[in-house]
Parts: C-alpha cells; sequence; structure tokens
C-alpha cells in the first residue's frame, strides 16, 4: 500500500501539468520552441509569475521529502547513467536556460514523473520492465517533454492565487501522506489541502498535454539517435499485455492515459523521422538494469538463487555476470567478484562501470594497495569518470587518506556538476582532512540542493566560523551566504502573500 500512495504521490505532481489545459484555452497559440513543434507559446506574460528559480526551489523541496523516504537511488554509477541519458534528449531541446535533473527512484511500480525545477524521476520498476535503451528513452523524452513545455509553471498559471509556499506545502503533505502508508482517507485529505479540487477536475483534462508531451518527446528521441517509434510501442504493448481490468492497468499508463488516437497521433509523428534501422543505444543500459535490480531488490529477497536458477538453464549475459558479482560482494563473497568482474573487465575494457566495481571488490576482499593502484591506473584511463572518481575517493577514505580524497573529490567537483551524494561525500572527506570551513561549505550546498535554505544559512554561518580561512575562501562563503540570505526573504515574502 505505501508504495501504491507514492507512486500515487508521483502521479499528482504530473496531473499539475494539466491545470492550464481546463482553465486557459488561450494557450494553444504557436510555439516559439526551439525544437519546432507546434505547441503552446511558452513566451507570454503567463510564465512571468513563476520563474525558474521558483520552479527549482520548488522541486528542490520535494526532492527533499523524496530524499527522507529514501525513495532516491542515491547511487553514482545509476545516477551518472540516467543523467546522461536524459542530457542526450535534453539537449535537442536547445534551452539553456533550462536545468534537467534526472533520478531513479526505489520504487517497484511502473511509473514516472516530471516535476518544478526540470526534475524528472522515473521508477526503478519501469526500467527494469523496459527491454531496450529506447523504450526507456521514449519514457525519460515523455517526461522531459513535460518541462520543456514548462506544464508545471502552466498549471500555476491556471491557479494564480496559490503562493509557491503553498505549492511546495501541498506537494509536500500528498508525498508524507503517501509515504507513510496512510489510507486513502489520509490522501484525500492532504489533496483537500489547498488546489484539491483543481486537482480533481485535472485529471478528465490530462491527456491534451501528454500528447504535447508525446510531441516533443518524439522530437526529441529522433534527435538523440533513438527510435522514435518506441513511445508509442512502449505504451501499446504495455496496455496489450495487461488487457482492460483496472486493477492490472500499470500506474504509468492510468497516469498517462492511452487510448488509440494518442498512439495514432504518435506513430503517425514518428513516420516523418527517416527510420532508425540501428539506434544509437548505450552498451551500459543491461549493465545498469542488472545493478538497479540488485540496489533495489527487497531484503529477504534471495538474488544469489535467482542468477543461479538462470545459470542451470542458459549462460549468464555478460550483465547478469555482473548482477550476480554485485550480489556476491553483498553477501561477502569478494573474491569471487573479483575474479568475474576482472574477467569481464578485460572482455569489456570499454565499460567504465566493471572499473569501478573490479576496484570496489579488490577493497572489500581486503586487496587495499591493488585497489588503490587499480584506482589510481582507471582514473588515468577516464579521467574525471563520476562512478570511478567517486568510488576511488570512498577507497581512499576507507584506506585512512582523506586528504587525497578531498583533493580527488574537489577536482571532480569543481569541473562537474556534482550530485547531492556527491557534494556530501566531499563534505564527508573535507571534514575527515581536517578542512572545517570547506566542509561546513561543501555542507551548505549539500542542503541548497534538498531545499534546506535555513539548514544552507547555518553551515555558511559556521564555515565562516571556522578558523584559518583563506581570503578566498572567506570571500566565497560571505558571497554564498548573502544569496542565501536573499533566497530565504524572497521566500518569506511569497508566504506572506499567499497567506
Amino acid at each position: 500500500m505505501q508504495r501504491i500512495f507514492a507512486a500515487l504521490f508521483g502521479s499528482l505532481l504530473t496531473l499539475s501539468a494539466s491545470w492550464a489545459a481546463a482553465a486557459d484555452p488561450g494557450l494553444a497559440a504557436p510555439s516559439a520552441t526551439a525544437i519546432g513543434t507546434s505547441l503552446p507559446d511558452l513566451g507570454g506574460p503567463a510564465y512571468a509569475m513563476l520563474s525558474r528559480n521558483d520552479e527549482t526551489q520548488i522541486g528542490h523541496m520535494v526532492m527533499h521529502q523524496l530524499r527522507d523516504q529514501n525513495m532516491i537511488l542515491e547511487d553514482p554509477e545509476v545516477t551518472d547513467y540516467i543523467q546522461q541519458l536524459g542530457s542526450r534528449l535534453a539537449a535537442q531541446s536547445h534551452d539553456d536556460e533550462q536545468n534537467f535533473t534526472y533520478y531513479v527512484l526505489r520504487e517497484p511500480v511502473v511509473n514516472a514523473f516530471a516535476t518544478y525545477g526540470g526534475i524528472i524521476c522515473i521508477n526503478s520498476g519501469l526500467i527494469l520492465l523496459t527491454d531496450n535503451e529506447s523504450q526507456l528513452a521514449s519514457v525519460v523524452a515523455h517526461e522531459t517533454g513535460h518541462v520543456v513545455q514548462r506544464h508545471m509553471a502552466r498549471g500555476l498559471q491556471a491557479q494564480s492565487r496559490m503562493s509557491l509556499a503553498s505549492t511546495a506545502a501541498m506537494l509536500a503533505a500528498m508525498l508524507i501522506a503517501g509515504a507513510s502508508g496512510a489510507g486513502p482517507e489520509a490522501m484525500e485529505g492532504a489533496m483537500a489541502m489547498g488546489q484539491a479540487t483543481a486537482l480533481q477536475q485535472s485529471i478528465n483534462q490530462i491527456r491534451g498535454q501528454e500528447i504535447e508531451a508525446d510531441a516533443v518527446g518524439i522530437e526529441l528521441l529522433a534527435g538523440a539517435g533513438y527510435d522514435p517509434n518506441q513511445m508509442a510501442s512502449f505504451f501499446e504493448s504495455m496496455w496489450r499485455v495487461e488487457g482492460l481490468a483496472m486493477e492490472g492497468i500499470p500506474a504509468l499508463l492510468v497516469d498517462h492515459p492511452v487510448t488509440s488516437d494518442r498512439v495514432a497521433a504518435a506513430r503517425s509523428r514518428a513516420a516523418q523521422f527517416p527510420p532508425v534501422r540501428t539506434p544509437q543505444e548505450s552498451h551500459s543500459f543491461t549493465f545498469i538494469k542488472e545493478r538497479i535490480r540488485v540496489l533495489t531488490a527487497p531484503t529477504d529477497a534471495r538474488l544469489d538463487q535467482y542468477y543461479v536458477s538462470l545459470s542451470e538453464h542458459r549462460l549468464l549475459t555478460p550483465a547478469e555476470r555482473y548482477g550476480q558479482a554485485l550480489v556476491q560482494m553483498q553477501h561477502g563473497e569478494a573474491a569471487l567478484a573479483v575474479k568475474t568482474l576482472g574477467e569481464l573487465q578485460r572482455t569489456y575494457p570499454e565499460m567504465t562501470i566493471l572499473y569501478a566495481a573490479l576496484g570496489q571488490a579488490l577493497a572489500a576482499d581486503g586487496q587495499m594497495d591493488a585497489s588503490l593502484a587499480f584506482f589510481q591506473h582507471s582514473e588515468r584511463l577516464f579521467p574525471r569518470n563520476i562512478p570511478i572518481t567517486v568510488r576511488y575517493g570512498e577507497t581512499l577514505m576507507q584506506a585512512g587518506q582523506p586528504k587525497q580524497a578531498h583533493e580527488l573529490l574537489l577536482d571532480l567537483f569543481n569541473q562537474v556538476e556534482p550530485s547531492p551524494a556527491q557534494i556530501r561525500l566531499t563534505a564527508l572527506a573535507a571534514s575527515a582532512a581536517g578542512d572545517a570551513g570547506d566542509a561546513y561549505y561543501y555542507m551548505s550546498l549539500y542542503d541548497l540542493a534538498d531545499g534546506q535554505l535555513a539548514l544552507a544559512n547555518q553551515q555558511l554561518e559556521l564555515a565562516l566560523a571556522s578558523p584559518d580561512l583563506t581570503g578566498v575562501q572567506r570571500a566565497r562563503f560571505r558571497a554564498q551566504l548573502d544569496q542565501v540570505r536573499g533566497w530565504l526573504r524572497e521566500q518569506q515574502q511569497s508566504k506572506h502573500s499567499g497567506s
């Protein structure tokens, strides 16, 4: 029941995208977007009332609630993969002002959603259901389409009396009710907060904007080298398999209603692009799928027996052998994992995910010197690769070398946009290395990424109070503190204006 309500929360976030369709038919003017489709105009005054910064703050607050419930799969390999896939699609929108951030949730329910601030979440259950990367990309592209069309901001325009604070509070209330395993009555009570009537009415108007997101998503798919036909195919195949009984319909189809007209429109749009004989898919897909299978399995699952059972009927695929090695590490059989991962890494020398896993397996097997040497070699081969660098930093800390870990992670931090989990790891490394000022500063950035402005303010005050700061550190901390205090003032003003 808890997972069902968590999925319902995701669907309600997506449903908010249809508010404008219900309330403002004037939004159907020709598009001025860069991807060249006949979609609503996104440059009018409707969008001035909710800035991208406002959307980002709301999105961060929503993700804070998800993180508190341990619903986000914060794994460097998975996070890097889904972000690269999403960024490849988002790049086709040619919108340099919009941030796009992609997450995988620990949710077996087959679903996905987009919310404020360019945040797109894909449930682990959906990824495990896909047969190829184009199928996964089709769902990610559809949700990216919601962001490209600014459906959330358009929804808030239709509910003009709703403040930012009220929006965040409503979404958080729905999340807490859902994630706590509360019954339908509690969920209804949460929905009654703020704009429940508008949300309920929006259910019947969602199809228009779903088709709109399909249209954008298909263009993103084709531009990124994926098969644009996979969007209609994936939704349609799920519908056929599950049948028409409501209890058997995946949550993804409930939240994204499929009709024959919608499928036909998607196929017609896809047909406008040249046929794709060989989609440009990543070899990492099957490995990431197995990694997600292992990392999101229930505690009572016997995945060791799962892989043994498969091997009794056929040879395991390379990705399945990788998954089996991960299970072996979980069960204290690191020596077996080292053997398997070593063979895979030598067979597939381009697969960086194997280098990260082999380095970890060597450390888990007690071969710390060999692990550090292997990570150093891997870092030279693939400089600033996120999974390899993060796993190397973790191993350096395990080996009692926090200063080296801090330097390594800081180099990555300064060159590649870090995830919240990477920011926190960098803060821990700085603290272990004795650099209190930087440790507090990084934690303030972690709190900002989590939508926690008050906590970020406190961390920056502690950073400025740390001894032995350089002039550069003091200036950087002060500038960040001034910015955070400005955001806090804006938040208070928004709260008062909505009361």
